[in-house]
């Protein structure tokens, strides 16, 4: 296979652009799109049916069940399944409960506007070991009364197969909180689960767990190749180190931009924002400067090594900011600046990860984990990724541009 499968973790059906990425994937010839019932909650599934309704195109859809937030919280009381019920605060609940998969996989469905899903896996049912006096033997027992049932529902053609997905599987086996990749096929084999295809797992240049020789010998890619499974991998460029972030792609941007660059356009731009708050404000009253939001903004806008922080801190701070300091939202001329102010934070960015990149792509080179070809990270790392057994490496897509930097290995 060794493809690039779509990844529906951050996708809206409230975004155009969204939409616009995941239908130039399909006609790009993209085989499979990944999401959960958990992601957007529930806008990644049903944009997912929306586009597949209006196009001729089959991929392969995979969905995943087993977080319990929003308004799953006051549904699953409904269903009476406190006692399996696994709480890790009170937003995040867990659960691969069969009556919660049921209603889980019906409402999939729905939102994919499809009578039959191809692959419905179990999501990371190892978060059970997070609670205190678990065991793995009832992790165990859990998982293999979902995958009975996941079962059945392979005969009532609501699914065609499923399987778990699991941050785990990598981990060395002795952890607390890790899947042995071996005593779930023994779950399998005891119930004779025929349907059981799929298993999902972490692998990126710098998370190699799935290579560790510790199943008899074997590495869990080699382990799923004997026994016929098909491996669909994660996080293919978001590597965490101890100096952060590394993201394992390498962007287009102005490698002239500065740190003096990007100082002087926020101090004109707050330069506007004090004069307006002093303006609807009496003397006495606190400087902006004295705003705990400010004063956080100002330290780390342009120092982030991932877009998504970006964007965090612009939309859910800097923009609410902004309308505080108006006391209403801004006309499009008045906000243009401070839009364009992202557009810098986001390039500045990229040149930071860029360097970070280009820190890694040098030394993986250097040390032989990938070829030494005039190719970029990115390629080099999809490359190497297949070479270690990812039949699809899923790729979280948001944009249309994504789309065609990858479009080669759809």
């Amino acid at each position: 296979m060794n493809k690039i499968g779509f990844g529906g973790y951050r996708i809206s059906n409230r975004s155009d652009d969204h939409r616009e990425a995941l239908r130039l994937a399909i006609e790009e010839g993209c085989s499979l799109i990944d999401t959960s019932s958990n992601y957007t909650g529930g806008e990644s599934e049903r944009l997912i049916g929306e586009v597949l309704a209006s196009t001729d195109s089959n991929p392969l859809v995979i969905s995943k069940v087993g977080y319990v937030q929003g308004n799953n919280i006051q549904m699953i009381k409904e269903l009476s399944l406190e006692e399996e019920l696994v709480t890790i605060n009170d937003n995040l609940k867990h659960s691969i409960h069969p009556d919660f998969i049921d209603n889980q996989l019906k409402v999939s469905l729905k939102r994919l506007k499809t009578k039959t899903i191809d692959s419905y896996l179990l999501h990371n049912p190892e978060y059970y070991l997070k609670t205190q006096g678990s065991t793995k033997e009832e992790m165990y027992k859990r998982i293999e009364k979902a995958l009975v049932f996941l079962e059945t529902k392979v005969s009532f053609k609501q699914i065609k197969s499923y399987g778990i997905s699991s941050n785990t599987f990598v981990d060395p086996k002795e952890d607390h909180e890790s899947i042995d990749i071996l005593e779930v096929l023994k779950i399998v084999k005891k119930n004779n689960l025929k349907s059981f295809k799929y298993i999902q797992f972490p692998l990126n240049l710098l998370e190699l767990g799935s290579q560790m020789k510790q199943f008899d010998g074997l590495n869990l890619c080699e382990v799923a190749k004997e026994n016929n499974l098909i491996t669909l991998t994660n996080r293919p460029f978001n590597s965490f180190t101890d100096k952060g972030l590394v993201r394992l792609c390498e962007y287009e941007v102005d490698e002239s931009l500065t740190e003096e660059h990007a100082a002087k356009s926020y101090k004109e731009l707050t330069k506007t924002l004090k004069e307006k708050w002093n303006s609807e404000r009496d003397d006495e009253e606190e400087e902006i400067e004295d705003l705990a939001v400010y004063k956080q903004i100002s330290g780390l806008w342009f120092k982030q090594n991932s877009v998504d922080a970006v964007e965090q801190i612009f939309y859910q701070y800097f923009f609410p900011m902004l309308t505080s300091v108006w006391g209403r939202s801004l006309d499009p001329n008045e906000a243009k600046p401070f839009f364009e102010l992202f557009e810098l934070a986001v390039s500045y960015t990229r040149k930071n990860m860029n360097t970070r990149a280009q820190e890694f792509k040098k030394v993986a080179k250097d040390t032989g984990l990938i070829d030494d070809k005039d190719m970029d990270l990115q390629s080099l790392a999809l490359d190497k990724y297949f070479e270690l057994g990812a039949d699809y490496v899923l790729c979280g897509i948001k944009s249309k541009e994504y789309v065609e930097n990858l479009k080669s290995y759809f």
